[in-house]
């Protein structure tokens, strides 16, 4: 009997096989529903408190990883569920972009606060290709996940679905190395006025870390859907937990407890009160340097 002949909220058995190959843990999913939950309310006040509206580009991440993982915890009870299946490939799948896209936007925000000069390329080029590789990869993921879940519902070939959702994260790991690489440019450059200042320093820890983060879980979510839903990757729960959910979840964190918003508002008042000193020194161009670091946030 196949999963698809089964009542979808079956009592597990080990001996009848379902999309998952195992029983989703309710432990891991009540774990992870509520705390990416409370990441999210978070960074939603976050965002109200420090007015940088763009940070609600973390609120969707950490809520759509919540509501995956409230699908795995139905899973639980309802193992046999090509619903519940299907809807937490679609939003943890797809849920990291929108963190990416947030974080993306810290370099941004942070090139005008180090200097213009510290990039190669104007922070607004990057950004725009940055976030242009990441809404087609957002994109793709999300086809490929319905896709997915189609066949799964129809009992069909899957791997249209599953070579269209990984190309997706393909997309978004080639954005993520691009930004990565202007990252190392512009910390190596700037790494006088970055290590002076705490706020730069806990920014570019934090931005360093959640970076981290997103590339080893896209790897290993390229790596799992490669091998295809009855692998090694797919059917064993732990590697979902420890290279998926941790790692998102300590992304989630770092940037609720080192706070964009709060860290480029304080950098850029450092910055500002400096700029009285500039000026009486007579160092004209990094005072008009200086300058425009109000526009930073």
């Amino acid at each position: 009997m196949s999963d698809f002949d089964t009542p979808s909220c079956l009592a597990y058995d080990a001996e009848i096989g379902n999309a998952f190959g195992y029983q989703p843990s309710l432990a891991a999913g009540l774990t992870f529903t509520i705390l990416f939950f409370l990441s999210s309310c978070t960074h939603l006040y976050q965002a109200w408190r420090y007015r940088s509206w763009w940070l609600l580009l973390f609120v969707v991440g950490a809520g759509c990883e919540s509501l995956g993982w409230i699908a795995r915890t139905a899973a639980h009870y309802c193992a046999y569920s090509t619903d519940m299946f299907t809807m937490q490939i679609a939003l943890l799948v797809f849920a990291p972009a929108w963190t990416t896209a947030g974080i993306y936007v810290i370099l941004f925000r942070m090139i005008p606060i180090v200097g213009e000069r510290s990039s190669p390329i104007s922070a607004k080029t990057c950004l725009f290709v940055c976030l242009g590789i990441d809404i087609t990869s957002l994109v793709l993921q999300a086809v490929g996940g319905g896709l997915a879940g189609q066949a799964f519902s129809s009992d069909v070939d899957t791997k249209p679905g599953t070579y269209t959702i990984v190309a997706g994260i393909l997309f978004q790991l080639v954005a993520t190395f691009i930004y990565t690489g202007l990252m190392s440019i512009v910390f190596f450059r700037a790494s006088k006025p970055i290590l002076a200042s705490k706020p730069l320093r806990w920014l570019a820890f934090a931005t360093t870390l959640t970076v981290c983060c997103m590339i080893a879980r896209n790897v290993f979510r390229s790596v799992e859907l490669l091998e295809g839903w009855t692998g090694h990757l797919q059917t064993t729960q732990g590697y979902m937990i420890g290279l998926d959910g941790s790692l998102m979840l300590l992304a989630v964190i770092v940037l609720n407890i080192a706070h964009p918003g709060r860290l480029l508002k304080n950098a850029v008042r450092e910055k500002e009160e400096r700029l009285p000193k500039l000026e009486r020194m007579g160092s004209d161009d990094e005072a008009r340097d200086e300058g425009k670091v109000s526009d930073a946030v």
